[in-house]
């Protein structure tokens, strides 16, 4: 089931997230409206899929993927086709609105719900599979989207990529999508119950409170990141073929730094690849900062950027499972997405207005650059906690109840 899967997954995010910023500029020019309110339809939508997290990831717990996902793309087709039609602002911004429902209900985090359905304490092998295919989704569907463009117009284009979800999305999750989980049987009243209690729990356990400001944080970067990174290195007069270059490096370093998690890191803790991540990112964005803005400079912020991109996605995708347990994992999922969604559709506006303030491209890094710095902290905050925690377990045991604890997970802190 993971590699068609995987493959939907870029389907999905080359053509309802990459597109957008590929689409606007013909829009722009052909309906007459201005960026910034073309862009608030984009922030719009996201802000949507963070409020659907959570609701989304209570029904996943509860029924599956599979008629979830199969609902996301074909209403995502549809909205594409609507979208191709579109002539008024207004029904512009509803059909963001409804396109952000959809996208709650068929990116990244509802198949590593349904992974760890199937999978259990193997999630990890099936996320790492799963991502190291996704990794792909800008490098393929940003060119692929120029090659339609310069060859018709974004009407047209747009219905390409609708069809693309109706003709292959929607029966990929028809097909390959479980219904739920081997272990998931019907829940009763007491069993929902017992969810808003575990839920509860866990909302009052500082681990997780970490690692929201973790993945807030490396939302917040990644996103203004992809938005800004084009714009402001042209302000600082970096040459277009080298910014593009750039910028697809970043997707091929991710995909080889997950291949190296599978072939040498595997048996690597949770903890110690955040520590790499966390560290990493930081010192690329230093490089934009105060290195020269050559060519040479930007392949090593890019190699920094991808490797700790293509990492932390994977551990976004086992660190909740590991740290705070596998029940009702996707409804901690959508707790946790929530803001992470928020961050990810807000981070262009509040750069952009960073930058329209100052007019410097190095406030831009700063402020990314800080932003990175609060997820470095976040992740050291759950970790000092889940050890915290894991001692305080030990120490309630018995001598040989220790022995099995201590023996319980490889990828423990």
């Amino acid at each position: 089931m993971l590699w068609p899967l995987a493959f939907a997954q870029v389907v999905s995010w080359g053509s309802l997230y990459y597109s957008f910023s590929l689409f606007a500029g013909p829009i722009a020019e052909e309906l007459g409206w201005a960026l910034p309110a073309l862009n608030g339809a984009l922030t719009a939508g996201l802000l949507v899929t963070g409020l659907m997290a959570y609701p989304v990831g209570t029904l996943l717990d509860r029924y599956g993927g599979r008629w979830l996902m199969s609902a996301g793309s074909l209403g995502a087709g549809l909205l594409l086709l609507a979208w191709s039609q579109v002539h008024s602002l207004l029904v512009f911004y509803a059909l963001w609105l409804a396109l952000g429902v959809c996208m709650s209900c068929v990116l990244i985090e509802t198949i590593f719900a349904v992974i760890h359905q199937q999978f259990g304490a193997e999630a990890r092998r099936g996320v790492i599979a799963v991502t190291l295919v996704t990794g792909f989704s800008g490098t393929v569907f940003v060119p692929l989207i120029g090659a339609l463009l310069a060859h018709m117009s974004w009407r047209e284009s747009l219905v390409v990529l609708a069809l693309m979800n109706l003709g292959f999305n929607l029966p990929v999750h028809l097909c390959f999508t479980p219904p739920r989980g081997h272990a998931l049987a019907p829940q009763s009243a007491a069993d929902r119950a017992e969810g808003r209690r575990v839920m509860r729990e866990r909302l009052r356990n500082p681990v997780f409170w970490g690692l929201a400001l973790w993945y807030t944080s490396y939302s917040l970067t990644a996103s203004s990141l992809i938005f800004q990174l084009v714009p402001v290195l042209g302000a600082e007069g970096v040459p277009r073929k080298d910014i593009y270059f750039c910028f697809a490096l970043i997707g091929p370093v991710q995909v080889g730094a997950r291949i190296l998690m599978v072939t040498l890191g595997h048996r690597a803790s949770t903890a110690r690849l955040g520590a790499v991540t966390t560290t990493i990112v930081p010192l690329g964005l230093l490089i934009l900062l105060y290195a020269p803005p050559s060519l040479g400079w930007l392949c090593v912020f890019a190699v920094c950027f991808g490797t700790g991109h293509g990492v932390t996605t994977i551990l976004r995708g086992v660190a909740p499972a590991e740290w705070l347990g596998r029940e009702h994992y996707a409804r901690t999922m959508g707790a946790l997405a929530l803001p992470m969604m928020f961050a990810m559709a807000l981070a262009p506006l509040i750069t952009a207005s960073v930058w329209s303030a100052t007019g410097s491209p190095r406030a831009v890094w700063g402020l990314i650059f800080v932003g990175s710095l609060v997820g470095t902290a976040g992740y050291a905050f759950a970790v000092f906690n889940r050890r915290r925690q894991y001692r305080q377990e030990i120490a309630a045991l018995d001598d040989p109840e220790v022995e099995a604890l201590a023996s319980r997970s490889a990828h423990d802190p």
